[in-house]
């Protein structure tokens, strides 16, 4: 081998480490979805079991000496296919936090704004039942004078819900 090939071979220490932490890191990420998300997670068996046991650990230096394993076990796989499936699942967790916002932005809009609201909702969403939705706008009007707790608001947002995913 000549000097030029060792120069294209050779990767340096820190090098070397950065890469472990970005396995643990990605192993971290993976441990933290919830349980149905990492079911959905495509990833090879030993990976699976390895994410099970770690989850199980409590104490520290167990943990860390897990994730240190999960890692040497990344290291030796093609990780692209394991980060597509966490961006996957956590794509998935970001839209339905983004729908989960929009539901509570209508809700807030509906009990703020009267006929108007009610109005642009049944444009955007003519499946709705508009009885229904004023009944409960009267309601949480008069529970927001009164200063009660905002039942009719959760029950709009519980009814907006079910229309909106119909």
């Amino acid at each position: 081998m000549s000097n030029e090939e060792l120069d294209d071979d050779w990767v340096s220490k820190s090098q070397i480490k950065r890469e472990a932490e970005s396995f643990v890191d990605l192993a971290k990420k993976i441990a933290a979805l919830s349980k149905d998300q990492f079911e959905a997670m495509p990833m090879p068996e030993q990976l699976r079991r390895a994410i099970v046991e770690v989850r199980k650990l409590s104490k520290g230096g167990a943990i860390k000496r897990q994730f240190k394993y999960i890692g040497k076990i990344l290291r030796d796989l093609d990780t692209e296919l394991v980060k597509q499936g966490l961006e996957r699942q956590l794509d998935k967790d970001r839209a339905a936090s983004a729908r989960l916002h929009i539901l509570e932005q209508w809700r807030d809009k509906l009990v703020a704004g009267g006929d108007v609201a009610l109005g642009e909702f049944l444009n955007e969403f003519p499946q709705a039942d508009r009885q229904q939705l004023r009944q409960l706008q009267r309601k949480a009007k008069q529970e927001f004078e009164q200063e009660k707790p905002p039942v009719a608001a959760r029950k709009i947002f519980q009814y907006l819900r079910v229309v909106v995913s119909e």
